[in-house]
């Protein structure tokens, strides 16, 4: 093989590789291209699902006010229905009381007590 040759089937091969190089260049700078779409994409994501999380955290802080109101109303309803029932306790035990004496009363008059009215319904 000659010199020139040898010369010329480097240079092919050179050019051949040089080639190789640039289009490995050429997909690598796509993909670049391409990663830096997907990060600016990601990021604007982030910042919708940042905003959305903020969001949700103001509303369970105004969740939380209303609950803490709920509960405290809540508790003075529940003490007002014990001083209820206990108000009505008191009263039929009084009740109870009026019944035997007028009981004993109208037994020491001879008198027939009255019927007790019947519900209508």
């Amino acid at each position: 093989m000659s010199e020139m040759e040898e010369l010329r089937r480097r240079l092919e091969a050179l050019e051949a590789r040089v080639d190789e190089v640039m289009a490995e260049h050429t997909t690598t700078r796509n993909l670049a291209v391409g990663s830096d779409s997907d990060v600016a994409a990601l990021q604007v994501q982030r910042r919708a699902d940042m905003q959305v999380i903020r969001a949700l955290r103001d509303t369970q802080l105004e969740h939380g006010k209303v609950l803490e109101a709920h509960t405290k109303t809540l508790e003075e309803h529940g003490k007002l229905l014990g001083a209820l029932v206990s108000g009505q306790v008191a009263m039929m035990e009084h009740l109870g009381t009026l019944t035997s004496q007028v009981g004993a009363i109208t037994d020491h008059l001879g008198v027939t007590p009255p019927e007790p009215p019947r519900e209508q319904g």
